[in-house]
């Protein structure tokens, strides 16, 4: 296993275009630690940095405290899965798994052992003498990462693994990938653009965007307390209604005012929103927040909005429902399958006062 530390990391190109800026970012041992954001947003740079595919611009890259920054990808004991799983087409699936080992000059009883080893805590021992044509898309990637496990490397770094794979094959596929990390108590360095795969597998996420780091987390903590916009709208699927807002006292009273939004503010949060009155915000509330009134739970802190119906997607154990305001801003619930709701319906939805969140306009971070 291994430490792994980012420090002040930059890349920039020939061109000017800055991929990755000043990266922080402290990964620890036996953590499976997810790098997660949009297309271009510097995760598989990062990687690939990481790896030695990349060279770095400026900053450190540190392994078990040594800097690797001139080590070659080889001189740096770490194991990469590819997106592509780039096995060799004219090799068995025990030659793609020892090949790294031969390079090695591992001795051929060593090799047998660590391929069958590793092929038997896959699932694949039945697969070695078949060519990668012959395997269906789960069990090339079953030998891609069984191709890194043989290596026995420090730290696994996986770049968009799953991606290839089919929907039901990708939720079998991550709960495979998790427990192969507890079996292994290894570092494992995963990037997706995935959010589902982001919360379901890591142990920590790092959020990336246009190549500057937004905040590292455990998944329940970036889901409740994002810390600006970007992080809350990319975590959670659908992702979180947000509105033009601003804080207006009434008495002892204080409304978040969102066009034709009127809502209030719990009590108990009064104080920490008191200086902000006046100042234009984003006010933001998740799909799952907003219920129908007949199906809530109990426990929420209920505020009844009225809305027209648009669209209804029904998913067998949830509704997600497409609303309108009366002044045509739209927005997001998931509510219970009961519901029943029909487009063009004028329906009655609650929201749970106590799961909002506050962001400021100018900056677009959580207020304080």
């Amino acid at each position: 296993m291994a430490h792994i530390v980012f420090e002040q990391v930059t890349k920039q190109y020939d061109n000017g275009f800055v991929a990755v800026k000043d990266l922080n970012l402290d990964i620890g041992e036996d953590e499976f630690l997810v790098l997660v954001g949009p297309s271009g947003c510097g995760k598989t740079t990062s990687l690939r940095m990481l790896a030695g595919l990349e060279s770095i611009s400026s900053g450190n890259i540190y392994i078990d405290g040594k800097r690797v920054n001139e080590l070659s990808p080889r001189e740096r004991d770490i194991a990469m899965v590819f997106q592509s799983y780039a096995l060799y087409p004219h090799m068995s699936v025990f030659e793609n798994m020892a090949f790294s080992l031969q390079l090695q000059g591992t001795p051929k009883p060593d090799i047998q052992t660590r391929v069958h080893a590793a092929a038997t805590q896959l699932g694949i021992e039945a697969l070695l003498d078949r060519k990668p044509k012959q395997l269906s898309g789960g069990q090339r990637q079953r030998v891609a990462v069984g191709r890194a496990i043989v290596r026995d490397p420090a730290a696994f770094l996986m770049d968009e693994p799953l991606s290839n794979l089919d929907a039901k094959l990708r939720v079998q596929a991550r709960a495979e990938l998790s427990k192969l990390h507890k079996k292994l108590s290894t570092t494992f360095i995963y990037v997706t653009h995935d959010q589902v795969e982001a919360m379901t597998m890591g142990s920590r996420i790092a959020v990336m965007n246009q190549g500057i780091l937004q905040q590292v987390d455990t998944p329940q903590t970036l889901y409740d307390q994002p810390n600006n916009v970007f992080v809350a709208g990319f975590m959670g699927s659908p992702s979180m209604n947000f509105f033009d807002a601003t804080l207006k006292p009434e008495g002892d009273a204080l409304f978040i005012k969102a066009g034709a939004l009127r809502l209030p503010i719990p009590a108990e949060e009064r104080s920490r929103y008191q200086p902000h009155i006046g100042t234009p915000v984003i006010f933001g509330i998740r799909p799952e927040n907003i219920y129908n009134p007949k199906f809530a739970p109990p426990g929420i802190n209920p505020c009844e909005v009225e809305a027209t119906v648009s669209v209804v997607e029904m998913m067998g154990h949830e509704e997600i429902v497409y609303l309108a305001l009366a002044d045509g801003h739209e927005f997001l619930a998931r509510v219970d399958p009961r519901s029943r709701f029909t487009p063009g319906e004028i329906v009655r939805v609650s929201f749970d006062m106590n799961r909002f969140h506050l962001f400021e306009q100018a900056s677009e971070h959580v207020l304080a």
